[in-house]
């Protein structure tokens, strides 16, 4: 699906550029799938992962909006047996994911021809979630946390309304202070950094 992507960008980069467009009065949905990179400790415990967002965005003025997104982030399973044994009192596996929520500040302006850019900050829930592997079971221990995130993204334009839409983005979770909280339990800080980057289609409305 990607080539088949790239390819399109390919062959509508040669035609004729079409005019950059704001954002008032538009609204914009989109999907994208990709990886998130985590950081430090984290990093060591469980390793990086996928990633997959749902996002929409109302442009209030030409230049601005908000942009609302949904967000899967999944880490994959514990490296660490031994804290595993401890978190759970047997020998299971651990896998973790955390779901987020989050609304931010977003600036939109045009760069070149039919690219565009958009820069974001803002704040977020994010749901950490432990899923504990026992044979045909699965069990789960959930905790909520805000955090903090900015990022920026990448706009092609391939119709009026059809983009394809690249984001690079950082999340700075707070991430609990005691033993029933996951991420802190395997790895002893009560903050997270967490990098997401991601590749999907968006259409605009209006």
């Amino acid at each position: 699906m990607i080539l088949s992507m790239f390819a399109a960008v390919l062959v509508i980069a040669a035609a004729e550029p079409t005019p950059a467009q704001g954002i008032k009065g538009r609204e914009l949905l989109g999907i994208r799938v990709g990886g998130v990179l985590t950081t430090g400790e984290l990093n060591s415990k469980f390793g990086s992962g996928s990633e997959m967002e749902i996002h929409f965005i109302e442009g209030l003025g030409t230049w601005f909006g908000i942009d609302i997104a949904l967000s899967s982030h999944n880490l994959g399973k514990s490296k660490d047996r031994s804290k595993n044994r401890e978190f759970t009192g047997l020998d299971r596996e651990i896998e973790l994911q955390i779901y987020s929520i989050t609304a931010a500040f977003l600036i939109h302006g045009p760069v070149r021809n039919r690219f565009s850019a958009t820069m974001e900050a803002g704040m977020g829930l994010y749901t950490i979630n432990a899923v504990i592997h026992a044979g045909i079971y699965e069990g789960n221990i959930t905790d909520n946390q805000f955090g903090l995130y900015g990022g920026t993204g990448l706009l092609f334009r391939l119709s009026r309304s059809l983009y394809i839409n690249a984001v690079a983005k950082y999340h700075y979770i707070f991430s609990g202070s005691d033993k029933w909280h996951t991420i802190y339990f395997y790895t002893g800080k009560d903050k997270t950094g967490i990098y997401q980057i991601a590749l999907g289609i968006a259409i605009f409305t209006g």
